[in-house]
């Protein structure tokens, strides 16, 4: 046999529904162990024309991923020393080492615990496909709760997943791209990140990710217009402004995201995946390496490196300017308090040196999202009938996309948004306070969305059996700023073990009530003259402890919130950035992010923003990258030093 496939930098197939189906149809014989492909050895015209197709099909979906156009892996040797060291290669970390990296008389360690993103996280219509994997996420999960995520299938507490690969959760997430508000960054309070400022960071962001706009496929079009009509009859307008310059009132189905011609466009992937960085001698990169903790003086106020371990070995990495911590939201906060950064009474209950007395994992905040379902009882312009061509997975669609630029429907997708004053909908005034995310039609025949959320078999059976009959539309609704604040603290000694999250989503009686005018605004919709034409009604999953309660009152709605309000894996503000005195619990990060009372550490991730933005997180996490390493380079005092330019 002759073999046309993978060599060992090549991509590895993760989920169910890649392009492995085409393969097999065109002739392809597939050894799934080593995920490499060989033709069959048969004679023919015919045979010989499929064989010539499915070596196409690989060939364009190696390109496709092009897992060499990464830096290579390093492989280290004993205690090695470096100028800076970035733990995390996600959505900041990967831009820190790169633009750290362009000085070529500075050595950069980048750490990641993950491997390289596979085939499916390239392809943007892919991406579920990758959920529930632990190869490329992490799949933590908060302490059970009896007030909230009570659908959840394991446990009962609410998921914090988050990524796992070069890319980090940019190279799960849905690619959504939105700055926040000039308010958001007023009220972070804080020198240097103010509205002008941070839009000049944005700036330069985006002519590196090249934003761009989905193409709504025909159907998607008809369920955008059916939205503005009836959100026009409750006074909520279309947006005046594009979201690229911030969120402001109104709907739009114009949302910008990291996707260049159909593929996925991750930090990870254009900051570091190129010819101009994968030669630079001065950065080196280190995958599968798990960091232990970062490493002291005697003193606890100078960060000297970090401690980390990879394949089972233990090795040291030295810093002589800075370790920066790029890790996220939640392991951020776990490597500090393993360092002995954190509240003096957590660590002492684990018998951990306290260097330095810090509110880490204070503040943990994420959107959260309470998604309700209409189904359509009659045929109107919007419904699920569809040309075979329409189906991503279809073998016509798998062949469009690979072979003709990343074309067709898995090259398309649909987001449609509202900011909305929830207590006035049709008002401007003032902020939003609802953030109506997604807007998706769950087609009759389809397994429905509850088993991508989570949650247990008898709701997911539910849900598909709804979907035997009728078309569903999901309408997703997140708070833009929650009251309920979490934390994150250590559930052991050991690095490998998840830290501990607590979160409280809906606990707080002004998020109760939001949530509250959130359903009925749904409510509002429903009886629109738009959604009566298609028959729009609600459907409820079957909650045994709700069903007694008295229909549609607000003790049933808030039952519901305990079950059915879940994550929106918006995770920021365990290293919270604010002065050690001005902030009521105090703040973990000064204005240039530096880690207070230690000299020559930094955390460089949405773990520092002091509120949520308006609006998903990756976009502002990415521009706290750029931020944080042009302070970074700004802080050098290194007299006479002549900048060489990789």
């Amino acid at each position: 046999m002759v073999v046309v496939g993978q060599r060992a930098h090549e991509p590895r197939l993760a989920g169910a529904r890649t392009i492995l189906p085409i393969l097999c149809l065109f002739g392809a014989l597939i050894d799934p162990s080593m995920g490499q492909f060989y033709s069959v050895d048969s004679s023919g015209l015919g045979i010989s024309l499929m064989q010539s197709v499915a070596a196409a099909l690989n060939a364009s979906s190696l390109s496709l991923a092009n897992n060499t156009a990464w830096p290579e892996q390093h492989d280290p040797l004993g205690i090695e020393s470096y100028d800076y060291i970035v733990v995390g290669a996600g959505s900041a970390g990967s831009i820190v080492a790169s633009r750290l990296s362009e000085r070529c008389q500075l050595r950069v360690l980048l750490l990641e615990e993950g491997q390289l993103p596979p085939l499916e996280s390239e392809i943007f219509s892919l991406t579920a496909a990758l959920h529930h994997d632990a190869r490329y996420m992490f799949l933590e999960e908060a302490v059970p709760n009896t007030k909230c995520c009570q659908a959840m299938a394991t446990g009962h507490g609410c998921v914090w997943w988050h990524g796992r690969m070069m890319g980090g959760g940019g190279a799960i997430n849905g690619n959504i791209y939105i700055p926040g508000s000039r308010e958001n960054f007023r009220q972070w309070n804080t020198t240097g990140w103010d509205w002008p400022e941070v839009q000049k960071i944005y700036s330069r962001l985006q002519r590196r990710l090249n934003v761009s706009y989905l193409q709504a496929n025909s159907l998607n079009q008809k369920l955008a217009n059916l939205i503005y009509s009836a959100a026009s009859e409750v006074g909520v307008p279309r947006m005046k402004q594009p979201l690229i310059a911030g969120s402001s009132f109104g709907y739009t189905h114009r949302v910008p995201v990291t996707v260049n011609q159909g593929r996925r466009a991750s930090s990870g992937r254009l900051y570091l995946a190129n010819d101009r960085v994968n030669r630079r001698a001065n950065l080196k990169v280190i995958r599968g390496a798990q960091v232990q903790r970062v490493l002291l003086n005697a003193e606890g106020n100078q960060a000297t490196g970090v401690r980390y371990t990879l394949n089972g070995m233990e090795y040291t990495a030295k810093a002589s300017e800075e370790v920066i911590l790029s890790a996220g939201t939640l392991n951020s906060a776990k490597l500090l308090l393993l360092s002995g950064i954190g509240p003096r009474e957590e660590l002492e209950t684990w018998n951990i040196t306290t260097h330095q007395d810090l509110p880490v994992g204070r503040n943990l905040q994420d959107h959260g999202m309470l998604p309700l379902f209409l189904l359509f009882g009659s045929q109107c312009a919007v419904n699920s009938t569809r040309e075979p061509t329409d189906d991503p997975y279809a073998p016509v669609s798998i062949t469009k996309y690979l072979l003709e630029n990343q074309e067709g429907p898995l090259a398309s997708g649909f987001y449609m948004m509202g900011y909305i004053n929830s207590s006035s909908p049709g008002s401007s005034r003032g902020e939003p306070d609802l953030h109506v995310v997604a807007h998706t039609l769950l087609p009759k025949g389809s397994s429905g969305s509850f088993g991508y959320l989570g949650f247990r078999p008898e709701l997911i059976a539910a849900q598909a059996d709804a979907l035997k009959k009728w078309d569903m539309l999901q309408i997703m609704g997140s708070l833009l700023r929650p009251l309920a604040r979490g934390s994150v603290s250590l559930s052991s000694r050991n690095a490998s073990d998840q830290a501990r999250i607590e979160n409280h989503y809906g606990e707080d009686l002004e998020d109760q009530r939001t949530l509250l005018r959130y359903v009925r605004y749904v409510q509002r919709l429903a009886k629109t003259r738009a959604f009566r034409r298609c028959g729009l009604r609600l459907w409820l999953p079957p909650l045994e402890e709700c069903d007694v309660l008295t229909p549609d009152s607000d003790d049933y709605w808030l039952c519901y919130v305990r079950y059915i309000y879940v994550g929106a894996w918006h995770s920021v503000g365990t290293c919270r950035m604010a002065s050690r005195k001005d902030s009521p619990d105090g703040g973990v990060v000064d204005e240039r992010l530096r880690v207070h009372g230690v000299r020559g550490l930094r955390v460089v991730d949405a773990s520092i923003m002091p509120e949520l933005p308006a609006g998903n997180s990756n976009g502002p996490a990415m521009m706290i990258g750029e931020k944080g390493a042009q302070m970074i380079l700004e802080d050098r005092q290194v007299d006479n030093e002549v900048v060489q330019e990789c």
